[in-house]
């Protein structure tokens, strides 16, 4: 009788931190029904990359230089429509996540997820589901998920929380600026309109109210 061999799974790993990804191109190669066709840093060379291996699934991180995984989703699920597509990322803020529910990826994962959360998001997609962490389930407080509710009473977008998050790390706005694939003068306006929202009137100033909201 011959024996019918399943295809492995072709992934494509699109993420800026190459140590993050070479280990998680490490973890997922052990998987026999996994293979790992490409590895891309930049957001710029995703859709390249998306046609030149035929990827049956994307693992897509959100911060990217030059081009940011939400602004590549809805191009690459319209000019690709068998791909599927995983957001892998270390965001969990509620807006986010429903804004990438609207844009149709089957999944979305936090990079602190263990093993077998992985996998299994992995796989529940693949076969068709849809897979979301159940971390994300876990911040929700009772008027609603802890960092939506810090955007709301500021009346923040995820794109400036994105923003806040650069600047607390230490990044300048240049340097933001080819984090997120956007124009300085865009991250001057951003910095500009979260300061008058936040009612700060400096760089220390953002970054002390940004640590008092554990962000």
């Amino acid at each position: 009788m011959r024996v019918q061999i399943t295809p492995s799974a072709r992934i494509l790993l699109a993420d800026d931190h190459q140590l993050f990804s070479d280990g998680l191109c490490s973890l997922l190669n052990t998987e026999a029904d996994f293979q790992i066709v490409g590895q891309v840093y930049d957001g710029t060379g995703v859709r390249s990359a998306v046609q030149q291996y035929a990827p049956d699934l994307l693992l897509l991180d959100v911060n990217m230089p030059r081009q940011n995984g939400h602004d590549l989703a809805p191009y690459l699920l319209r000019d690709f429509p068998s791909l599927k597509i995983i957001i892998l990322t270390m965001y969990a803020e509620q807006q986010l996540v429903d804004d990438f529910r609207r844009i149709g990826v089957s999944g979305y994962i936090l990079k602190n997820a263990s093993r077998p959360t992985l996998l299994t998001g992995i796989r529940t997609v693949l076969a068709g589901g849809h897979y979301f962490d159940p971390q994300l389930t876990k911040n929700v407080a009772p008027n609603g998920h802890a960092d939506d509710v810090f955007l709301k009473q500021y009346q923040l977008t995820p794109r400036e929380l994105t923003i806040i998050r650069l600047v607390v790390e230490g990044l300048n706005s240049q340097q933001i600026a080819a984090q997120t694939g956007l124009s300085y003068l865009t991250i001057k306006t951003h910095r500009r309109n979260i300061h008058f929202k936040l009612g700060t009137n400096s760089t220390a100033e953002l970054i002390r109210l940004a640590n008092e909201q554990g962000l």
